[in-house]
């Protein structure tokens, strides 16, 4: 059961082809919600199998929905969160199929909107990140003063502080969402099927007055994926390494959401552009096969400005988790 009594908390997880790593990762956050419910888009039968069979030695507090083919993320997580509202949850935590939960992260962040003097227009919380396999700080995007509307954006992280308020962004893994912002602002569009649609999903919650907060105590273990770390005039940077199809993803998306949000959020797309201008140089500096990924973002960026192709691709097998959104400048 959920460790706040008085609070249902539904868990949607996303899946594709797992092994038995998987099974570790839904223990970490288990008893710490009411339900898990588990979309599976794997097309492996094995991994199907193995699905049900860790649902069967978890009883009731599992149920498990099988597509029997790769939906995409945003399909899949809207077919979780349809079930979640149908189960009367109160709050929807969302988490990827690689993510882990520490001890209490799901209480500590309803605590969090309870006892901080937060916002009341709280609606989503979100946990501490610690990046697997990469050595550094978590710092997030966020509005100077909660000023959203105004050309400005900042970069802060925990130090001295129990939470962060006014953030503009947060990864949907670890994503503590209250139930009633999907009745009111709807669920993840589709048509952004991976990259930036929590970051779409952020910012149709800040239009509508909403807040974003991030909790210390609260700790995700995070897979951003096969990052590589290189020095550079005495810094460090971190690659994404990415294929070529997925760029025109992240970059049709991107610019999809510059071109939508420009007049809204000119803050975050500053800092957006600017985090743009490290990637490129990311790929040009330390990535392989740059003609091929630079030829499918100038595609993705001529997609996304002008309107074109922006109906729904089939997803591939890399495209089963989003990009992470700090620590880009």
């Amino acid at each position: 059961m959920s460790d706040v009594s008085k609070t249902k908390v539904v868990a949607v997880t996303v899946t594709y082809n797992v092994d038995h790593r998987f099974e570790i990762a839904l223990k970490s956050y288990l008893d710490q919600v009411d339900l898990v419910v588990i979309v599976d888009n794997s097309n492996s039968s094995d991994a199907q199998a193995l699905l049900r069979q860790i649902v069967e030695a978890d009883g009731k507090r599992v149920k498990l929905i099988q597509n029997g083919e790769n939906f995409g993320l945003a399909k899949a997580q809207n077919i979780g969160i349809s079930t979640a509202l149908d189960e009367q949850a109160d709050w929807v935590l969302l988490m990827d199929d690689d993510s882990s939960a520490e001890k209490q992260m799901v209480s500590l962040l309803i605590e969090a909107s309870q006892h901080y003097n937060l916002a009341a227009e709280t609606a989503i919380l979100v946990p501490q990140l610690q990046e697997q396999g990469v050595k550094r700080e978590a710092r997030y995007v966020v509005s100077p003063y909660g000023q959203f509307r105004q050309p400005l954006f900042g970069i802060d992280d925990f130090s001295q502080k129990s939470v962060l308020q006014n953030l503009y962004i947060a990864i949907s893994s670890g994503s503590l969402i209250k139930a009633d912002l999907f009745r009111e602002i709807g669920l993840i569009r589709e048509s952004f099927n991976i990259d930036y649609l929590d970051v779409d999903f952020c910012l149709r919650a800040i239009d509508k007055g909403y807040r974003i907060v991030a909790v210390r105590d609260a700790v995700l273990l995070h897979n951003l994926g096969a990052q590589t770390e290189h020095q550079f005039l005495g810094r460090r940077f971190w690659a994404w390494n990415h294929s070529a199809k997925r760029r025109f993803t992240i970059y049709r998306n991107r610019t999809r959401i510059w071109r939508e949000y420009l007049f809204r959020f000119p803050g975050f797309i500053v800092y957006d552009v600017l985090a743009t201008l490290q990637d490129l140089f990311r790929i040009l500096m330390f990535e392989e096969n740059r003609a091929t990924k630079l030829k499918a973002i100038i595609r993705g960026v001529g997609t996304g400005l002008f309107g074109t192709g922006l109906s729904k691709q089939p997803p591939d097998s890399s495209m089963t988790h989003h990009t992470s959104y700090k620590n880009k400048v």
